[in-house]
């Protein structure tokens, strides 16, 4: 399988805003559960759409119990999650070609390139990714108005709304956040 793709050209390719939410943050033995993402169009990454989806977990006893507490997993919710591979497949439908985007964007990469690795299922996104934390970091790390850089305290610096750790909220904030970061 291809690792990564070879076109469109990086400044024609639809960007897409991920978050994910796993039961815990080692790739090796913990697993995505949640995602949100919203397709945009360079230039102005205006949202063309939106995907969430909650993923049912295969393995929750190596889950790290802080981690379940703070998505509010509970089995009842995730009744009608879909597996892993049809999430992925779905992502790949839904965002071919695209460039991963997100608030501290490695994470989701590491555990999509993980996921896509052990389904067999080939890259959808390019090799090069946008992480707005390292935006966010140009502008405001001289400042004193943010003693702490994360979502929350950049969101409330900007006006942005977030509901934190809820998927669809982060990264409906991330992509404002982005927005006012480069101009928009």
């Amino acid at each position: 399988m291809p690792r990564f793709l070879k076109s469109p050209a990086f400044k024609d390719r639809p960007v897409l805003f991920i978050d994910l939410e796993m039961t815990g943050l080692d790739v090796s033995r913990h697993e995505i559960v949640e995602v949100a993402a919203l397709l945009t169009a360079p230039p102005d990454f205006t949202v063309i759409n939106s995907y969430y989806i909650k993923v049912n977990p295969v393995h929750l006893q190596t889950a790290n119990s802080q981690a379940l507490e703070i998505i509010g997993y509970d089995p009842k919710v995730w009744q009608d999650a879909v597996s892993l591979r049809q999430m992925l497949q779905e992502l790949s439908a839904f965002a071919p070609d695209c460039i991963l985007a997100g608030w501290s964007v490695q994470n989701e990469w590491n555990f999509l390139v993980h996921a896509l690795e052990a389904e067999h299922l080939p890259y959808f996104f390019d090799d090069k990714m946008i992480e707005v934390w390292s935006l966010a970091y140009a502008k405001f790390h001289t400042s004193s108005e943010i003693d702490r850089l994360n979502l929350a305290n950049t969101a409330k610096l900007l006006g942005v709304n977030v509901d934190r750790h809820h998927p669809d909220s982060d990264i409906r904030a991330t992509h404002e956040i982005f927005k006012k970061l480069i101009g928009i």
